[in-house]
């Protein structure tokens, strides 16, 4: 039963029936953090980032474990409301829990904080990554686009294909579009 509630919550917020899933996650007698990821994921799907965020401060004083999913479904909004005090704490809370060597997280810090204007910390943290992926390539190739460092941009492109990752349709988007920038 416990699952099938989780999959209407999950099915609702998808169909944006966002009230319903949360009558129904509330109505769950045992909770754990894939349903608490759903609920917060589901909220920032929604539009709903201000109760995303406050739903993960619940999930963290309900005492439950968090993982790379959790991280990145939290730091998103995040990114989204340039709600950077959140994000530094849980880029201290990530470090606390030994997942800051976690490609995913580390991804989602880089788009976070690029999100929040401080792209020397996205930087940062993308330089201290000792794992990387197409997706936090682009995340920080993006991230200097999106905060005017063009040249740095087109720098990190070429450095991407160097290290052997090769661009994915997002990622040539997104140089092509700095590219016209740096050119206008």
């Amino acid at each position: 039963m416990q699952r099938g509630t989780m999959m209407k919550c999950q099915r609702g917020m998808w169909r944006g029936m966002v009230e319903e899933s949360k009558r129904l996650f509330h109505g769950l007698k045992e909770r754990d953090s894939i349903s608490w990821t759903t609920m917060i994921s589901g909220l920032m799907q929604n539009g709903m980032e201000r109760e995303a965020i406050d739903m993960f401060r619940e999930m963290i004083l309900a005492g439950f474990t968090m993982d790379q999913f959790t991280f990145g479904s939290f730091l998103t909004p995040c990114g989204s409301l340039l709600a950077l005090g959140e994000g530094k704490q849980i880029h201290a809370y990530v470090i606390r829990t030994n997942h800051k060597d976690n490609v995913f997280v580390g991804s989602a810090l880089v788009d976070m904080y690029s999100k929040c204007k401080s792209i020397i910390s996205g930087e940062t943290v993308f330089k201290r990554m000792t794992q990387k992926n197409v997706v936090s390539w682009t995340a920080m190739l993006v991230g200097y686009g999106q905060n005017g460092f063009i040249e740095e941009d087109v720098k990190i492109f070429f450095e991407m294909q160097r290290n052997g990752f090769e661009p994915d349709d997002f990622t040539l988007g997104s140089v092509i579009s700095s590219c016209a920038n740096l050119a206008s």
